[in-house]
């Protein structure tokens, strides 16, 4: 398996918006460990032309997508800088594939979390903000599918995000119960509450910090921690527009 050319693949298919077929299909053998190495030469790759580190984003925080592919442990992928959008901003069909959105909860901490042995204490205590916010997945596979291994090579997907401006800090012991709802055209197409993230958020930058240490890397101060899809990710094409409302803040953008 050559790994660093399947990394630029995944990278050029991100860049020309030409997906490609899943890694797993001609590589039988393909295995965690290869996927995880894979997503890292992506990152390098993306550096090498000037991309910068935003932070981090969790994949498979429900409960009921650990069932569907056996993996009862959240997933992480990289999201750089050029990939926020910002509030009521344009997403340009042209330069996506297949795009879908998730409401999220993002969380920014005020100093650095080192894992093993993070614990839901410190992560309440590192704290800086806790934000509104939207990620756009689109995975660089033909047709949107894949599997585990497929998806971490492929960055977990990550393609967009955008982060709103009312830090729910100050309603915290509130957070998991909100009502949150995801129109499409005016329509509501999802709904659910921040719970459904492994029952808590917060229980998601725990995961992270502890995951990232296997990679002798930390959460830093300012970083952006997307922890994880409320609801179904939602599909949207040229001439949509998506609102993702929170009782404090709506998050929207057109497809154009």
């Amino acid at each position: 398996m050559n790994k660093q050319a399947i990394a630029e693949a995944l990278r050029q298919a991100l860049v020309t918006q030409t997906p490609i077929a899943q890694i797993s299909k001609s590589e039988p053998n393909f295995s965690l460990s290869d996927a995880i190495e894979i997503q890292e030469i992506g990152f390098n790759l993306a550096q090498t032309v000037g991309e910068k580190l935003a932070g981090y984003k969790m994949g498979l925080t429900s409960k009921a997508k650990q069932r569907d592919v056996n993996v009862f442990e959240p997933i992480h992928g990289y999201i750089l800088k050029s990939f926020e959008i910002p509030k009521n901003g344009i997403i340009k069909m042209a330069e996506r594939i297949h795009p879908r959105v998730e409401p999220e909860v993002a969380v920014v901490l005020k100093h650095e979390l080192r894992g093993p042995g993070v614990t839901m204490r410190d992560v309440l205590m590192a704290l800086d903000g806790v934000y509104p916010a939207l990620e756009i997945v689109d995975s660089r596979y033909e047709g949107f599918i894949f599997k585990l291994e497929d998806v971490i090579a492929d960055n977990t997907s990550a393609a967009g995000f955008m982060v709103g401006r009312v830090n729910l800090l100050p309603q915290l012991n509130e957070l998991n119960l909100m009502g949150i709802s995801v129109r499409k055209n005016g329509m509501i197409m999802e709904t659910g509450a921040p719970a459904a993230v492994l029952g808590d958020p917060m229980l998601s930058v725990v995961s992270l910090a502890n995951t990232l240490a296997n990679e002798a890397k930390s959460i830093l101060p300012g970083m952006v921690i997307l922890t994880g899809g409320i609801t179904q990710s939602l599909s949207f094409k040229k001439g949509d527009r998506i609102d993702v409302e929170w009782p404090q803040e709506v998050l929207s953008f057109s497809a154009e």
